[in-house]
């Protein structure tokens, strides 16, 4: 036999001449380093998941992905179901079993949701866990609402439910108080979920239309105050908006907020994706400052960038969240909280300000580069300078009845979210409430328009070919219209400052 082999052989025996296995030689080679750095690794996985806990604010940095598992696993073994030391028999009628392995590692074994039955605020002792998750949720949205400029804002509720339906919590919340309440004033927004959270909630909408300034439509100060002066006692809250599309601007919280407090009317504000805008934000804590807010309501996908599903209510006071929360109905899902928890843990602070910055910086862009191809078909931008999250394009250059099919084909040409509004005198009925001109935001007449957004997480590549496809798609519509031609149709719109 080959020397070398038969040294390797021998090395392989143990003392009595047997095989040693492979796990025995690679345990001997194990000394006090290895063990001590295990230990180490072991203590600061810890460390890392119990400062956290002890904390409860946004790390400074993101995770790794490796990091975020560890932290679910952590949590989930909180909950009595998942349990390592010992094995529960659930003896409820619910008791965390899911059937389907698939949906159990979808939801990382956290399957108790939040709350209890009365109250989404409280600890479930059997979903610790998942209890622990939801407490989470709500102080990073809180220190997430402050970091990016909310800086009074007091508390934080991270709901289950998409905005209009977060909204419609809020106000059935407030019903006990004002008992004589049968109406909501509204400051119209042509968005029809916002709408229809008046309805749900109980509620009579008393709808007031914006006026123009400009170009842009802005809030009605003068008419709220005169309806407020004359049924204050019969409206539960007025309902105003800050994020829009242009030509709408966000509502004037400041004069609202003011006329609210004279009044001693509550406040609710749609904020929806406004904390991306500065103005937006601006005009809350100004709100807060000058006013009454009692509430204020912002999506989780618009603004962090997560799955839709969940809304963040917020409160300048801490007491002013309780009854909202004490209103839910049941145990919620923990599915957004989970996911703004990972989202933000992955980012961390410095990541989530980043995406804000980015933000702006791209809406400048798309701003100039708007302009500039407005000016090359002979069209204008609607210069509405409080929005800074929406872009509105003058189309009068086609004809009324070709520009939804503009919209159309901009849609089957993969430009999502744009969208064309045209001018109408017919009617639009919303559960037996009729709106002229519906999409507008506005009974007043207009040329036509095309509404493109810059919202959180938007690329300088999707913002290269935004304007690459509207370029060649309005050129060669308006060739096969007999329309006018710009110069170029393969130009992409940029200026000297990109």
């Amino acid at each position: 036999m080959d020397q070398k082999y038969q040294r390797f052989d021998t090395h392989a025996l143990g003392a009595d001449g047997s095989p040693r296995c492979a796990s025995c030689t690679m345990r001997a080679s194990f000394g006090k380093g290895e063990a001590e750095y295990s230990r180490i690794v072991s203590k600061s996985s810890a460390a890392l998941l119990n400062s956290l806990w002890e904390k409860k604010q946004i790390p400074e940095d993101g995770w790794p992905d490796h990091a975020l598992e560890l932290f679910l696993s952590w949590l989930a073994c909180h909950d009595t179901n998942n349990r390592v030391d010992i094995t529960t028999v659930g003896a409820g009628e619910r008791e965390g079993r899911v059937v389907c392995s698939l949906v159990r590692k979808l939801h990382c074994n956290l399957s108790h949701g939040i709350g209890r039955s009365g109250n989404i605020g409280d600890i479930q002792p059997k979903a610790l866990g998942s209890s622990m998750l939801a407490c989470l949720a709500n102080e990073f949205a809180l220190h997430a609402l402050q970091e990016i400029g909310v800086v009074t804002c007091k508390a934080a509720l991270v709901v289950p439910l998409c905005t209009g339906m977060a909204l419609s919590l809020c106000m059935g919340s407030w019903r006990k108080s004002r008992p004589m309440a049968k109406y909501v004033l509204w400051l119209r927004v042509d968005q029809k979920s916002c709408f229809k959270s008046i309805l749900h909630a109980g509620y009579e909408p008393l709808i007031v239309d914006p006026i123009r300034e400009g170009d842009a439509l802005v809030t009605d100060v003068e008419t709220v105050n005169r309806m407020l002066e004359q049924r204050g006692e019969e409206i539960l809250c007025v309902l105003s908006t800050t994020s829009c599309f242009a030509p709408r601007s966000p509502d004037s919280l400041e004069a609202i907020s003011g006329i609210c407090q004279m009044h001693n009317v509550p406040h609710l504000v749609n904020n929806a994706y406004g904390l991306q805008s500065e103005e937006c934000v601006r005009r809350l804590n100004a709100g807060r400052s000058t006013g009454r807010i009692d509430a204020f309501v912002q999506s989780l996908d618009k603004n962090f960038q997560v799955p839709v599903g969940g809304a963040v209510i917020g409160t300048f006071k801490q007491s002013a969240i309780v009854p909202i929360a004490q209103f839910y109905p049941g145990r919620a899902s923990c599915v957004p909280s989970r996911d703004l928890v990972l989202t933000l843990l992955s980012q961390g602070r410095r990541g989530l300000m980043e995406t804000y910055e980015k933000q702006k910086r791209m809406f400048h862009k798309m701003k100039r580069r708007l302009s500039s191809f407005a000016n090359e078909i002979g069209e204008c931008v609607y210069d509405v300078e409080d929005n800074l999250i929406s872009l509105a394009l003058t189309l009068s250059s086609i004809p009324k009845e070709k520009q939804t099919l503009f919209g159309s084909i901009l849609f089957n040409r993969g430009v999502s979210g744009a969208r064309v509004v045209m001018s109408t005198t017919s009617k639009t009925l919303i559960e037996g409430y009729e709106f002229m001109n519906f999409g507008s935001h506005s009974n007043e007449q207009h040329g036509g328009y095309l509404n493109i957004a810059c919202g959180v997480g938007m690329s300088e590549g999707e913002l290269d070919e935004l304007f690459s496809r509207i370029a060649t798609t309005y050129a060669k519509f308006s060739r096969q219209n007999g329309l006018f031609v710009p110069r170029s149709d393969s130009r992409v719109y940029v200026d000297s400052d990109d």
